[in-house]
């Protein structure tokens, strides 16, 4: 790195505060405004990763020009499908320094990544629209207004939902969100595994994290509750089309009737 580098990157990390403080006036924060309501009264699908993901949905979705969210390792369904996502999304800093190279390559028309993984490890996504993520510790916050900041809530299905919401969705519908993992914590704390469980829509999804992940459902449960309730006060309309799975906080409709 040359001397000049290292100005320029001393000169922003003094003012990473500021930009974090003020994202809605920055460069990103002004692409990420000028998404606001561009898909008013549109209906969307956030594609979860659960076992219950099947690629024959994500053609039906495909081939009626359905708006969908991806996120995290959808890439790894697409040998099986026509379908690739409207929208992209990772905010988890352990999966993506490991699939760059194949978030690079996904072919949509937005990809979402928090700044702080740009600022911090070194994620640098083509064209990506970088959003200001804040997270604090037991803080279930929804934020209506993406240009400021998304609200991290331990499960990035949520973060799509502000998304959505902020981008003028009307209907939002959740497919392949089981919200059941084989190891996970109970609400006091305990650990439960349960090696009947399938985690997600293929064996080897996250075999270079498996062993350090344990998922808190009662945690994930809560942010979902509390989205559920800040949708509600505006209006925004969630629904779980999922096929089955064990999210039951959001009202349950068929997937069969909304797309074939």
């Amino acid at each position: 790195m040359g001397i000049t580098d290292k100005v320029k990157n001393s000169l922003f990390s003094r003012t990473r505060p500021f930009v974090q403080n003020h994202f809605e006036s920055s460069h990103d924060g002004k692409r990420l405004a000028a998404l606001k309501d561009k898909y008013k009264g549109k209906r969307c699908f956030i594609c979860g990763n659960g076992p219950s993901l099947k690629a024959e949905d994500l053609n039906i979705l495909h081939q009626r020009g359905e708006y969908t969210f991806g996120m995290n390792r959808i890439f790894k369904i697409f040998s099986k499908t026509e379908w690739r996502p409207s929208f992209y999304i990772c905010e988890d800093n352990v999966i993506m320094e490991n699939i760059q190279e194949q978030v690079n390559a996904i072919e949509c028309d937005y990809k979402f990544i928090p700044a702080q993984l740009n600022w911090y490890y070194n994620v640098d996504i083509e064209n990506a629209y970088y959003f200001n993520i804040h997270f604090q510790e037991g803080n279930h916050a929804f934020s209506y207004d993406a240009a400021k900041q998304l609200e991290c809530t331990g499960t990035v299905t949520i973060t799509c939902i502000q998304l959505a919401y902020y981008m003028g969705f009307s209907e939002v519908y959740l497919i392949g969100v089981d919200h059941n993992f084989s190891n996970m914590t109970d609400k006091d704390g305990n650990k439960v595994i349960d090696n009947t469980v399938k985690n997600y829509f293929c064996d080897d999804y996250d075999k270079d994290v498996a062993d350090k992940v344990v998922h808190d459902l009662h945690y994930t449960t809560r942010s979902y509750e509390l989205a559920k309730e800040a949708c509600d006060k505006v209006g925004f309309k969630v629904y779980n089309a999922t096929r089955g799975g064990k999210l039951e906080v959001f009202p349950r409709v068929d997937l069969d009737s909304l797309i074939k």
